[in-house]
Parts: C-alpha cells; sequence; structure tokens
C-alpha cells in the first residue's frame, strides 16, 4: 500500500470515527443534559403561568375582555374535541389556557411558522441583544425552556426570515399582534411575512376581530418567552 493509499485509508477511518462520535454526542449529552430536569404538560404549563403570575397569564385573561363573544367561541370549538358529554369550561382558567395553548401551538406547526422563525437564542453573534428583552432578559437559550410538550419536537427552526421568537413575550403588546397577524405590513413595513386573514371574522357589530385559531395562535406567541418576565402593573392594567 502506498503512501497515498494509506493516508486515504486513515482518513477515512478517521472521519467515520468523528462521525459517529459526533452523532454519539448529538443524542446521548442531550439525555445526561435533560434527564434531571421534567417534562412539563400543557397543564403543567398553564399552572405555572397563573401561580407565577407570566405576563401570558395578563394577556390571556384581556383576550377575554377584548374578545368576550370570540372567546366564548373558542371553547365551543374546543367542545369538539372534549369528548362525548363533556362540556368545556368558558372562563379564562387553567383549562382554557393549556387549550389555547395546545390549539395555538398546534397552528403556528400547521402553517409553517417555524420556517421563517427560529425559537433559539444562541450564544454567538450579540443574539442576545438582538433577540433578548431589552432590560429584562439578555439569556441565551437554556435546556430546561425546552422540557415541556409545546417543544416535542422542538421550534429551533432552519433559518431566520423573521426574528427570533423564544423571547417575544412583553417585546409587542395584544393590540400588536392582532394588527400584525392580519397585516404585517401595518407594524411592520417592508416585512415580506404573508397576512392571515383566515384567523379573524367579523363580529356581529362588522368588526374585524380573531376567531377561535387566532385567538389561540395569540395566546400561543404571547406565552414564547413569558418564564423570563412578569407583567408590571401598568403592563396587566393595558
Amino acid at each position: 500500500m502506498g503512501k497515498m493509499e494509506r493516508f486515504s485509508f486513515v482518513a477515512l477511518v478517521a472521519g467515520v470515527i468523528f462521525f459517529l462520535f459526533a452523532d454519539f454526542v448529538s443524542w446521548a449529552l442531550p439525555m445526561f443534559v435533560l434527564k434531571d430536569i421534567p417534562m412539563k404538560t400543557k397543564t403543567d404549563l398553564a399552572a405555572e403561568a397563573k401561580a407565577k403570575n407570566y405576563s401570558a397569564w395578563a394577556d390571556f385573561e384581556k383576550l377575554a375582555r377584548y374578545y368576550p363573544e370570540q372567546f366564548k367561541k373558542f371553547c365551543d370549538y374546543e367542545e369538539k374535541f372534549a369528548g362525548a358529554g363533556k362540556v368545556s369550561n368558558c372562563a379564562p382558567n387553567e383549562e382554557t389556557f393549556a387549550k389555547a395553548l395546545a390549539i395555538g401551538h398546534r397552528w403556528y406547526v400547521a402553517e409553517g411558522c417555524w420556517n421563517c422563525h427560529s425559537q433559539d437564542v444562541r450564544p454567538v453573534s450579540n443574539e442576545t441583544l438582538r433577540f433578548g428583552i431589552p432590560g429584562v432578559s439578555n439569556t441565551v437559550s437554556y435546556p430546561s425552556e425546552y422540557q415541556n410538550e409545546l417543544q416535542a419536537p422542538v421550534l429551533w427552526g432552519t433559518k431566520r426570515i423573521g426574528p427570533d421568537l423564544i423571547r417575544e413575550a412583553a417585546v409587542h403588546d395584544i393590540d400588536w399582534q392582532v394588527a400584525h397577524l392580519y397585516d404585517p405590513a401595518s407594524t411592520s413595513p417592508g416585512t415580506n411575512m404573508p397576512g392571515y386573514p383566515w384567523f379573524f371574522e367579523k363580529n356581529k357589530d362588522g368588526k374585524l376581530v380573531p376567531n377561535e385559531r387566532g385567538l389561540a395562535m395569540l395566546v400561543y406567541l404571547q406565552w414564547l418567552g413569558t418564564w423570563e418576565v412578569k407583567p408590571t402593573k401598568e403592563w396587566a392594567l393595558k
């Protein structure tokens, strides 16, 4: 075997070894890091948001006040999934919050939002400044953020046509999110994000308001990153 052949053979073996090592690390390292962090259910997340007064809970109650008829329709919609003979509780409580998170997450995935928005603040390129919450949270993403049913599978995304959303909580208020969801250019001139008019309907007064899917999407978006920030008194009263 000549020198070049030996070099090629060694390079091939080394490449295979490094590939197997990388594959091992990709599943073994997360397993060891996450083994002591409990996996939270949607019910756990709802209870945590209420108990710790996360800003998502304040926003959830505001949605119930702003759009009472649509909020009721959201609950009626949920009865279809509650099972025969089971009536959905329509009050803004932990149960309806958990349901809203589940439906919002479902539509976030179905609409392909994760194609343009990531949910991962990395420790490079000043990402904590770009995607953190100024004056509140400038941390990079950490393992426990992803140990819940709404991050299974994780929504790290593949590219960023739009901004990262893992710290979306308290960055914009409900009114901004409603306008942005219907007509993104109205809040972000020059954006190439499409509008989502099918998340809206006209109420009895002829005004355009979020429907049940829209409400759920808003709850999910305003939940992202709430574990990093609590609402101020002024925020809760808006």
